[in-house]
């Protein structure tokens, strides 16, 4: 959910990795959007792409898929 609002406010597009930290009260807060996060497979978004049971295979798949409907878009 915080992810997901951080990445519209900054209004990025396909994907990016979203750092954040919780205070002791916790409140959340976001650190960075790393837009060009590492993608070998023991990167952290490969990482957490697996710990939601998506393969890294099909983390590849749907990066390019969101970039090629991005192109066609454009095209249009």
């Amino acid at each position: 959910m915080y992810a997901e609002k951080a990445f519209a406010a900054l209004r990025l597009k396909n994907y990016a990795r979203m750092d954040f930290m919780m205070n002791r009260e916790g409140e959340v807060f976001c650190l960075e959007a790393n837009t060009l996060p590492g993608m070998t497979p023991t990167s952290l978004l490969p990482q957490e792409a697996a710990a939601v049971g998506m393969s890294f295979g099909k983390l590849c798949e749907e990066i390019l898929d969101a970039a090629l409907r991005k192109h066609k878009s454009k095209a249009d």
